[in-house]
């Protein structure tokens, strides 16, 4: 991609901003059924690479002027680029410290204790009483509790 001047075009400064979009924007593997730290990992390394390309980018530019294009637009993509992968750091060590779940939380499969809450009515109603199932019909698998604020 010549142009009649005699420059040529910063490629390396494209593929750095592809990269660098590219990253957050690979979150949506997590949706598609992609393990979660792989996805972590994707979205921290597709920016760095962005930001490697980038920082090529400029360096043509910057030595070589009269050959390559790009000093501002590759400056403001480069701090662009910064911005989003120290976002992606700071996301990735703020989830770490996320809360985990306590030890004597119930775990997926385990009977939970027997509790008694008010229904809608305000009836007392109790997680056995829900098990039993009602006579002479099949007991439920499993109960789904609701808890939602205010009253409607």
């Amino acid at each position: 991609m010549t142009d009649t001047s005699g420059t040529r075009s910063n490629r390396a400064l494209w593929l750095g901003l592809f990269f660098t979009v590219l990253g957050p924007l690979s979150n949506w593997l997590y949706f598609h059924g992609a393990p979660a730290i792989a996805v972590v990992w994707i979205t921290l390394f597709v920016p760095a690479v962005g930001l490697v390309f980038l920082l090529i980018g400029i360096r043509r530019a910057f030595r070589e002027p009269g050959v390559y294009r790009g000093k501002i637009w590759g400056s403001v993509a480069a701090g662009s680029s910064v911005l989003v992968l120290a976002a992606s750091v700071g996301f990735f060590f703020l989830a770490r410290r996320l809360p985990q779940p306590p030890a004597d939380a119930p775990q997926l499969g385990q009977r939970v204790p027997d509790f008694t809450l008010p229904d809608s009515d305000g009836h007392q109603v109790s997680l056995s009483q829900l098990l039993s199932g009602s006579a002479g019909g099949a007991p439920p698998r499993a109960v789904l509790l609701v808890f939602y604020r205010g009253y409607w």
